[in-house]
């Protein structure tokens, strides 16, 4: 059997920790604000400004905080090799890259609101991707936790399962601020698209990363429970 360590200190977060969390929070709330007064037609809208920051900030405490147990290299490779096909899975199906359409090359994405910029869409006659950071760290995190699951006593995969379905409600707004920017019609589209998806794709990522972590402290408790 695995072994494993405690991710998170037992009780409230100490003081250090407390200003670091501050101090990002901070920054990004300075980030926000530069780009509502210095964009030439800034987006206000208060959820497009915040959510793309609730999956950074939650991918963020995952790395910050998520150990992987003790393991052989040979679990290890095979929890690895779930873990990016769990990842490709999560990308394909929520835009991040797909099969390539007429060919316009890379464009980068600076002017849009912080979480989205910097990114880049890219097409090519055989594959398209669309690159933001929000979509990128948290399937990345959804990857990790996975990987760590696999590799606990336990191994389940409940939270991982749940979490195929974060990126489907994702796929809409994307699109639709891509190709309502380029058409001049991106307004009125992207924000019926937004109040739709944004809010239902961020609670299920967040509950799949509930699901998931909470799978990896079970194990780590029966495991620490075994060893005494």
């Amino acid at each position: 059997m695995s072994t494993t360590t405690a991710t998170l200190a037992d009780g409230l977060p100490d003081q250090e920790t407390l200003v670091r969390w501050g101090a990002v929070l901070n920054t990004e709330v300075l980030l926000v604000l530069a780009y509502v007064s210095l964009a030439d037609a800034p987006t206000t809208d208060p959820v497009t400004l915040a959510f793309p920051f609730v999956w950074l900030n939650a991918a963020a405490l995952v790395f910050a905080t998520v150990r992987p147990p003790t393991a052989s290299a040979r679990r290890k490779g095979a929890a690895f090799a779930v873990a990016i096909g769990y990842w490709l899975v999560l990308a394909y199906v929520g835009g991040v890259f797909g099969t390539g359409g007429q060919g316009t090359g890379l464009r980068w994405i600076l002017a849009a609101p912080p979480g989205f910029s910097p990114g880049l869409v890219y097409s090519g006659t055989t594959l398209a991707a669309v690159v933001l950071p929000w979509k990128v760290a948290g399937y990345l995190s959804l990857a990790y936790l996975l990987y760590v699951t696999v590799l606990d006593a336990s191994g389940g995969l409940a939270g991982g399962i749940l979490g195929l379905f974060s990126c489907v409600s994702c796929v809409l707004p994307i699109v639709a601020s891509v190709v309502g920017g380029a058409l001049g019609v991106g307004g009125a589209l992207y924000q019926a698209a937004m109040a739709q998806s944004y809010g239902a794709s961020t609670l299920v990522y967040l509950v799949s990363v509930g699901l998931l972590y909470a799978a990896h402290r079970f194990d780590v408790t029966l495991v620490g429970r075994l060893r005494n």
